[in-house]
């Protein structure tokens, strides 16, 4: 997972140090609560490839079944008809060593444009793009535990490439907030004619520092908290309660799974499935 670079160098010394990282905002969805995730062995060297839908996705651990959002259970799934069958389900945090991300939690039917602006609908923005400008505000804000809404968010890739656009939801600082990525799949739903679009979703709970095999500090990354399931529920909901939402598909994902490990070495558990939104703007 990319490190932010200048906020390494400016802000690494205080992280290292000790700063307190931001707690959960009294914003956050009601009767969302912290996570617990039973701690297991660290994965071996040798990355797993992600694995892609129409498969079996092997999944990193058993899970009990997880919640899934209500409103996705009744969707009316006759309106819809995702393209789903070969479709990645998790990222890479490396292309160049093929080292697994954040899996495939949520998708949208629709344009690029028509999600964006149903996110801003909800509170959410356009995350910023990585630069030097943009590390440095970021790493300012970092320092002061100030805020910065449109803060950029470390890269993640599907199909070779970058995610085409992010965007997010600050809750109390920089160090918390509510984000997700999406790719453009370049596939079209027969039965509603719009274009396909898969993301990962989750939220950011601290700042943290990336440390080399010998203990010694190489970066800074965002934390993220391990239910991802309950990320995607909210986004659904907060869309379904606006009145933006046509229907929820559920489609298979990278399977169910109760300590699996991202990129950035935090821990995740999921049901395993992928929300597919269908936009009535789309």
């Amino acid at each position: 997972m990319r490190s932010y670079v200048i906020l390494s160098l400016l802000a690494l010394p205080l992280l290292t140090l000790g700063a307190p990282a931001d707690t959960r905002s009294s914003t956050a969805a009601p009767g969302r609560a912290t996570p617990t995730v039973t701690p297991s062995p660290a994965p071996g060297g040798s990355a797993t490839p992600a694995p892609t839908t129409g498969g079996s996705a092997t999944p990193l651990a058993s899970a009990t079944p997880a919640a899934v959002p209500t409103s996705g259970s009744q969707a009316a799934t006759g309106s819809a008809a995702p393209p789903w069958t070969g479709l990645p389900v998790r990222t890479y945090a490396s292309l160049k060593n093929r080292i697994p991300g954040d899996p495939v939690t949520i998708a949208f039917e629709g344009t690029q444009r028509s999600i964006v602006t149903t996110f801003v609908k909800i509170g959410w923005v356009r995350a910023d793009p990585l630069s030097v400008r943009d590390d440095v505000r970021l790493a300012e804000a970092t320092i002061k535990h100030g805020s910065y809404p449109t803060a950029p968010v470390s890269n993640l890739y599907l199909f070779g490439r970058r995610e085409d656009f992010a965007v997010e939801h600050e809750l109390r600082s920089v160090y918390s907030r509510d984000h997700a990525r999406f790719w453009d799949t370049t596939r079209r739903d027969a039965k509603t004619g719009l274009d396909l679009f898969i993301g990962d979703a989750s939220r950011d709970i601290a700042i943290k520092v990336l440390r080399t095999s010998k203990g010694l500090p190489k970066g800074t990354t965002h934390k993220i908290d391990g239910n991802l399931d309950q990320e995607r529920t909210t986004i659904v909901n907060l869309m379904r309660q606006a009145g933006l939402v046509t229907a929820v598909v559920m489609e298979p994902g990278m399977g169910r799974t109760t300590n699996a490990e991202n990129g950035g070495g935090d821990r995740f558990y999921t049901d395993g499935r992928v929300a597919v939104v269908v936009l009535n703007n789309g």
